[in-house]
């Protein structure tokens, strides 16, 4: 690092500022994910029956639209822990750093164009249940191709922590497993029909622990660049 570029980031965020941000926005958006998947999504599609798809978008419209209502916040959120990880992370390895926050951004604007067709399958419902199902469809393989960008940014995120000095070897491991695992339920649900293996259910334990180092240990990160700290 260039006596230039250290004495730039003086006037930057600083890591363990950045850090505690993105492990805020990381738990929120946790929380926000789950409540919507597990509340609304898996109850809206009934498999092989479009009018009872319709049906349910039709009774839960309220619902549906507070959950696209949660996606657009997610997608924000996503946009934040983008920005915050690259600050975390720079000093390991810019170049890698900034390509995990623009797979990041780009996982985010999938999402984004997915929340589209959700609210387009609500429209769609009381005229037409084909079209509906149609849109939950479309809705669903966005959000696959979405985990599978996610994935990659996982292992990038996993390999720079592998690398560093100041975050500890197993946890760049569990990220890089995470992200594998999002990698082959996404293309496994893409690719093969009544896919159902749902790997990242048992490899998501990196993701969590990344939540709390930022939160725990993040704490620690030096004012600038965000090296030498205990791991």
């Amino acid at each position: 690092m260039t006596e230039m570029e250290t004495s730039s980031w003086k006037h930057d965020t600083r890591p363990r500022t950045a850090a505690l941000i993105t492990g805020i926005g990381l738990l929120a958006m946790a929380v926000i994910a789950a409540i919507i998947n597990f509340g609304v999504i898996v109850n809206l599609v009934v498999p092989g029956n479009p009018s009872a798809t319709a049906a349910n978008l039709t009774e839960s419209a309220d619902l549906v639209r507070l959950a696209a209502a949660g996606f657009v916040i997610v997608a924000i959120l996503d946009m934040v822990v983008a920005w915050g990880l690259y600050i975390v992370l720079r000093s390991v390895n810019p170049s890698l750093s900034l390509l995990g926050g623009w797979l990041r951004l780009a996982y985010a604007a999938i999402l984004a164009v997915a929340i589209n067709s959700l609210l387009s399958a609500l429209r769609a419902g009381p005229m037409d249940p084909a079209l509906a199902a149609f849109f939950l469809e479309s809705f669903d393989s966005l959000w696959q191709i979405g985990l599978i960008i996610f994935g990659l940014h996982l292992c990038v995120v996993g390999y720079l922590a592998w690398q560093s000095d100041f975050i500890h070897w197993l946890l760049g491991v569990l990220l890089i497993i995470a992200g594998l695992g999002y990698i082959v339920d996404g293309f496994g649900t893409l690719l093969i029909p009544d896919y159902s293996l749902d790997i990242a259910v048992f490899t998501f334990i990196g993701e969590v622990a990344l939540i709390f180092w930022l939160l725990i240990r993040g704490r620690k990160l030096p004012d600038v660049g965000g090296t030498n700290a205990e791991s």
